[in-house]
């Protein structure tokens, strides 16, 4: 029985291919796995409010700090300064964010929560603390710590992830 063998090109076309396969299978099951917990603990599901999923974001980097320039703003969500600057003047509008001068430079303007917009805000971590609460007590001890193990474990690799995708 001859039995033909592979140059080590076609092997490496393959081990190539597998490679690809593996990796669109993984980025998949990641999707697959962001989209659930998306869907799972999402305020915008719960809460009846006219505003998008990204304008919901935005409002929420507020419950971290208190106040941001339109550069670090646009620097967290990853989007540019003039995309940033057009979601901030509707949420100005809407009556959730105001603009502020800063206090040691008047140069730079300061965006933070309105009244409103700390009102909203709380509710929504609200809604998603009751929401996230349901969710772990349909859980046993062992479970919700692996659950926090993981979840810390995957902002983690995130945060490094990002870190250096923005020091290139």
């Amino acid at each position: 029985m001859h039995v033909r063998r592979q140059t080590p090109t076609a092997k490496t076309k393959q081990s190539d291919e597998g490679k690809k396969k593996h990796w669109e299978a993984t980025i998949n099951r990641i999707l697959d796995a962001y989209n659930e917990i998306s869907k799972s603990i999402n305020p915008a599901q719960l809460v009846k409010m006219d505003l998008t999923s990204s304008q919901m974001k935005v409002l929420m980097s507020f419950a971290a700090k208190d106040n941001f320039t339109m550069t670090e703003l646009s620097t967290v969500h990853s989007v540019s300064v003039s995309t940033m600057t057009s979601m901030v003047d509707r949420l100005i509008q809407n009556g959730l964010l105001q603009r502020d001068k800063d206090d040691k430079d008047r140069r730079i303007v300061r965006v933070g929560l309105s009244k409103t917009g700390n009102k909203v805000v709380s509710h929504l971590m609200s809604v998603r603390k009751r929401s996230l609460e349901q969710f772990l007590r349909e859980l046993n001890n062992s479970e919700i710590k692996e659950f926090l193990h993981s979840i810390e474990a995957v902002a983690h690799f995130l945060a490094k992830a990002k870190k250096n995708i923005l020091s290139q």
